[in-house]
C-alpha cells in the first residue's frame, strides 16, 4: 500500500480541480497542511506562554548559546568575529555578553551578504527577501521555508492571545488585495485560507454599504488589516450610519496605531485593535493584549536589546532564532520606542498620511510602500505628494542596477490605486531626509 507524504498530497490537491480544493481545504486543519515545523513551533508557544520571565530567559540563553556554536562553525562573516577577537561561543555565558559583538547595519549586510550564509545549509533552497524601510536603503537577504512556518506559528499564537481566530476559521483581510482593473471584483475569498480579501483602496461612500453588507453577510469573526484602514473603515461607517454585527477582533499590523485612530476604532465599533510587531528581517516579535497596549516582547523568537536615543524614544538591536540560514546577531532595526518602566508602550515604525483616490476612497499609505517594495525593484526611494483633489506628484531615485524607463509602469500603479488623477512623475538624484530622524517622509497629503 502505497503512503504519501503531506508535500505529496498537496501537490496532488494543487493540481486537483477547485471542487476537490475546496474539499481537502474544508476537512485537512490548516496546522496539518502547513506541516510540522509549524505544527511543533505552534505546540511549543502554546506551552511557553505559561512560562514565568526567568524560564523563559533561561531558554533565550540555551537559543544564544546553540546560535553562536552554529555562527562560529557555519557562518563566515561571524566566524571572522570570533577569530579577530579571539573568542569562542563559551565566552558567551549569558545574555549581556552578547553586547560584546559588533552591531549589523544595513550597510553590514549588503557588503557581506554571501559571507553570512551557512555554508552548512547553503544546499537548502532558500528564498529572497527584499526590503527597504525608511531609511530608503534597500536591503536583500535569504530564508528558507522552515522560517515562515516559524514565523506563522508566533503570529498565530499571537492571535489567539488577542483572542482572534484565523486560519481553520474565515476572516476578513482589508489588505493584501488590489484590483487589475475597473472590472475586477473588489473582493475575492481564498478557501485555502479561509480569507476574504477585499480591496482597501476602494473604500468609499459609494462603496461602504457594498462592503458591511458582505462582511456581515458572513460568518467572520476577526477582521486582519492596516491601522489606518481600521481607522477609515470606521470614519465611513459612522458617516453612513453602518456597523459590523459579526466581526468581534480587529488585527492591525504594518503601520503605527495612532492615538485618534484607536480611539475611533473603539468608539464606533466597541472593539479594542490589538496588533503585532515585526520586521521582514525576523530578529524581533512583540504582540499585544486586550488587557493592555502595552507590547509583550517573545522572547522565544530573540533577544531585544534597547538602547537611549537620547529624545525620550529608544532604539532596538535585535538577535533572531529562527533564521539559521542567514542569521543576524544583534541587526539594528530603524524603528524606535517609546518604553516605561521596562514595558514597550509605543512603537514608532511607518506612519504616513492617508491620500484621497479620485472616487473619494481613504487610502493607507502603507500600500503603497507594499506595492513598491514588492513590485517595484526599480524605484530605490521614492515620495508621493497629494497636491490637489486631482493632482499627485511622484518622485523617486532609481535604482543603478535598472535601465529604462519606468514612467508607464508607475503610473499604472498609481491609477490602478488613486484613479484618474493628474500625475507628475519626476526622477530624481536624491529625495530630502528629515533633519533630525534621517528617514524620507513618503506619503504627503498636503490637501487641507
Amino acid at each position: 500500500m502505497r503512503i504519501f507524504s503531506m508535500g505529496t498530497i498537496k501537490s496532488i490537491v494543487k493540481k486537483s480541480p477547485n471542487i476537490i480544493k475546496r474539499l481537502y481545504y474544508s476537512i485537512v486543519p490548516f496546522s496539518k497542511r502547513y506541516g510540522k515545523v509549524y505544527e511543533d513551533t505552534l505546540s511549543f508557544l502554546t506551552q511557553s506562554v505559561d512560562w514565568s520571565e526567568w524560564r523563559l530567559k533561561e531558554y533565550q540563553l540555551l537559543e544564544m548559546k546553540v546560535l553562536l556554536h552554529h555562527c562560529y562553525n557555519n557562518v563566515p562573516y561571524y566566524r571572522q568575529i570570533f577569530v579577530d577577537n579571539n573568542w569562542t561561543p563559551d565566552d558567551f555565558q549569558n545574555v549581556d555578553d552578547l553586547k560584546k559583538f559588533p552591531v549589523l547595519t544595513k550597510k553590514i549586510i549588503m557588503e557581506n551578504r554571501n559571507d553570512l550564509i551557512a555554508s552548512n545549509l547553503s544546499h537548502q533552497k532558500a528564498y529572497p527577501i527584499t526590503t527597504s524601510g525608511s531609511s530608503g536603503d534597500k536591503l536583500k537577504f535569504f530564508v528558507t521555508d522552515d522560517v515562515f512556518k516559524k514565523e506563522a506559528a508566533f503570529n498565530m499564537r499571537a492571535y489567539q492571545q488577542q483572542g482572534a481566530q484565523m486560519y481553520d476559521t474565515p476572516s476578513v483581510w482589508l489588505r493584501r488585495y488590489v484590483p487589475k482593473n475597473s472590472d475586477s471584483p473588489l473582493w475575492y475569498y481564498d478557501h485555502e485560507l479561509k480569507r476574504l480579501y477585499m480591496s482597501a483602496y476602494h473604500l468609499n461612500d459609494d462603496t461602504i454599504d457594498e462592503y458591511i453588507n458582505k462582511i456581515n453577510s458572513g460568518n467572520y469573526q476577526t477582521i486582519c488589516t492596516y491601522p489606518s484602514s481600521a481607522y477609515i473603515l470606521a470614519c465611513l461607517c459612522e458617516e453612513n450610519n453602518l456597523n459590523l454585527t459579526q466581526i468581534e477582533k480587529i488585527h492591525v499590523t504594518s503601520e503605527k496605531m495612532l492615538n485618534q485612530w484607536y480611539d475611533k476604532v473603539v468608539d464606533i465599533f466597541g472593539i479594542r485593535p490589538c496588533g503585532h510587531y515585526g520586521q521582514m528581517e525576523k530578529v524581533s516579535f512583540m504582540h499585544q493584549t486586550e488587557e493592555s497596549r502595552d507590547y509583550h516582547q517573545n522572547y522565544e523568537y530573540g533577544i531585544d536589546e534597547f538602547y537611549d536615543n537620547g529624545d525620550g524614544t529608544h532604539g532596538l538591536i535585535a538577535t533572531g532564532f529562527i533564521n539559521y540560514y542567514m542569521p543576524l546577531i544583534r541587526y539594528r532595526t530603524e524603528d524606535t520606542f517609546v518604553l516605561k518602566n521596562g514595558k514597550v508602550k509605543e512603537i514608532n515604525g511607518r506612519s504616513s498620511d492617508i491620500l484621497v483616490s479620485d472616487t473619494g476612497a481613504r487610502l493607507p499609505g502603507v500600500n503603497f510602500y507594499s506595492w513598491i517594495d514588492k513590485k517595484m525593484p526599480a524605484v530605490k526611494m521614492f515620495q508621493i505628494i497629494q497636491k490637489s483633489k486631482k493632482d499627485i506628484t511622484f518622485k523617486y531615485v532609481q535604482n543603478e542596477s535598472y535601465e529604462g524607463d519606468i514612467h508607464s509602469e508607475i503610473v499604472n500603479g498609481l491609477k490602478s490605486r488613486l484613479g484618474d488623477m493628474n500625475y507628475d512623475i519626476l526622477k530624481v538624484s536624491e529625495i530630502p531626509r528629515d533633519k533630525n530622524t534621517q528617514k524620507i517622509r513618503s506619503i504627503i497629503n498636503e490637501v487641507k
